[in-house]
């Protein structure tokens, strides 16, 4: 082979050469240029709660590989519907880990992308929220919000898929109801304002508040409390939270036990209440068939909600007697007086009719009004037995009051009531009655005194059959006129002066 032909065939050779070569590099740079933007990512990139700063794509992918078979075993997902929550099994969970790390931007903090399958999603559904009506779309939904939960790579993520964006049809979840006594005009228009009312989530309720645009002149608050207390007794029915609640000094007539919720706007005794739920409720109110009637309308709980009273105790009031000048005999009822009652009340949660949970949620207690009794200052003497005689005995600074012990109790007093029982003593017209000063009473019933004493009015009391001592006359008047003369005749002779005795009967000595 000559040396022109020659050329031409290494010239071939070289450029073929030349040509895979560059077209391998044109490969391996469109790679880098297209599929992975950087070799090595810059300062602080983040792929979920990964730091890869300054790391090469390989290196990376190689670190994520030997963490994905430890985030299937490890990694939560908690899902929550309304009143329920689930652990979404991520065993069988794939990672699209390719399509991560191309999709990573450097500099920035970016997310995992999880291949979730749908038909595990809604086998998912089906068990942990039973007897719940997703449609397809919701099912559709709530897999696209599972895939995002777990784009941050945590440990333990979370999710509440109850949102407004479910096509489920919407239901009545709880409701109360019990006769009512609306009477004014204006409680027509109370019920027309809060009916329809939108229970957002996470938002506050508050029952004055939602009045505040209206013109009440007639509604009273006993009435705005029957209307509170529907909407209470519904809202036990639910998860949701009591915010704010007050009860009356006694028990309503219409509310069923435990189911008040007091209004009294001049203080200020407001009701309020909070949806805990990631979606909406409608609270509607209306009178229907002679009942006060308050719903909540919204997706189905899981659950059923029970209201019971585990206590419900009277407490009888006591009888409290007072005393006033105003009452002249017998007594009066100021107060009639009421029973109390003592109400505790539990929310019980169902599932399949089973108890799954049990909340105290009050301790209701009505103070019971005393009976009151007024009376007089005063009280009427007891009426004596038929067989016994009541005496009025004399009192200090009367005639024929006798008192020889000094103690300042008639004496006669003293005697009959020394002994446990009434002393029978004989009366006018017995055999044994003695009446030395002609007062009509047995003496010795005012007192057995000793012989020879004079008493107050001058009466002295015969002495004993061997008393030779002369005894003082009794009726000064009956004195002989001798004595007079004698002492007329005899000037010099000092005048006899009449015997005295002291209280024991001795006689003072002059």
């Amino acid at each position: 082979m000559d040396n022109k032909q020659f050329g031409k065939v290494f010239g071939g050779v070289f450029g073929a050469a030349l040509l895979v070569f560059g077209t391998a590099n044109a490969g391996a740079y469109a790679v880098d240029e297209w599929v992975f933007p950087s070799a090595t990512y810059d300062e602080y990139t983040y792929i979920g709660t990964t730091d890869v700063s300054n790391m090469a794509v390989a290196d990376a992918k190689s670190m994520f590989l030997t963490q994905t078979a430890t985030f299937r075993e490890s990694a939560e997902l908690h899902v929550t519907y309304l009143d329920e929550t689930a652990q979404y099994p991520l065993k069988d969970v794939e990672i699209a880990l390719d399509e991560t790390l191309e999709r990573a931007q450097s500099g920035a903090q970016n997310q995992f992308i999880f291949d979730l399958s749908e038909s595990q999603t809604r086998s998912f559904l089906k068990k942990q929220f039973k007897d719940i009506p997703f449609t397809e779309a919701d099912i559709a939904t709530v897999h696209l919000q599972l895939e995002r939960a777990l784009e941050g790579g945590q440990t333990v993520s979370r999710t509440d898929i109850s949102s407004d964006a479910l096509e489920m049809r919407p239901d009545v979840v709880a409701q109360a109801s019990f006769s009512h006594s609306l009477e004014t005009a204006d409680t027509k228009q109370v019920l027309e304002a809060l009916d329809g009312t939108i229970l957002a989530p996470d938002e506050t309720f508050s029952f004055l508040a939602s009045l505040e645009e209206l013109t009440l002149f007639e509604v009273t608050d006993a009435e705005l409390t029957e209307i509170a207390s529907a909407i209470y007794g519904a809202m036990l029915r639910t998860n949701f939270l009591v915010e704010q609640r007050s009860i009356s000094e006694s028990v309503p007539e219409n509310v069923p036990a435990g189911e008040e919720a007091a209004i009294n706007r001049s203080l200020g005794v407001d009701f309020a209440f909070s949806n805990p739920n990631a979606s909406s409720f409608t609270l509607n109110t209306y009178v229907q068939d002679g009942k006060l009637v308050a719903s909540i309308h919204g997706l189905p709980f899981v659950h059923e909600y029970k209201i019971s009273t585990t206590g419900d105790i009277d407490i009888e009031p006591r009888l409290i007697k007072q005393f006033s000048a105003f009452v002249s005999s017998g007594s009066e009822v100021r107060e009639e007086g009421r029973d109390g009652k003592r109400i505790e009340v539990v929310r019980t949660m169902l599932d399949d009719g089973k108890e799954v949970q049990v909340e105290r949620v009050s301790s209701d207690f009505y103070p019971p009004v005393h009976r009151i009794e007024v009376y007089p200052l005063t009280q009427p003497e007891a009426a004596a037995p038929e067989n016994e005689t009541v005496i009025d005995w004399p009192l200090a600074g009367d005639p024929d009051f006798v008192d020889l012990n000094n103690n300042g109790v008639h004496d006669a007093a003293e005697l009959v009531n020394s002994g446990s029982e009434v002393v029978d003593w004989p009366v006018s017209g017995d055999e044994d009655f003695v009446d030395i000063n002609n007062n009509g009473i047995h003496d010795p019933a005012e007192l057995t005194y000793e012989k020879g004493v004079v008493l107050p009015d001058g009466t002295v009391v015969p002495g004993t059959e061997d008393d030779s001592t002369d005894t003082p006359s009794t009726d000064r008047e009956n004195d002989t006129d001798t004595d007079s003369d004698s002492d007329a005749n005899d000037a010099d002779t000092e005048p006899e002066i009449e015997a005295q005795y002291d209280k024991s009967g001795k006689q003072i000595q002059p």
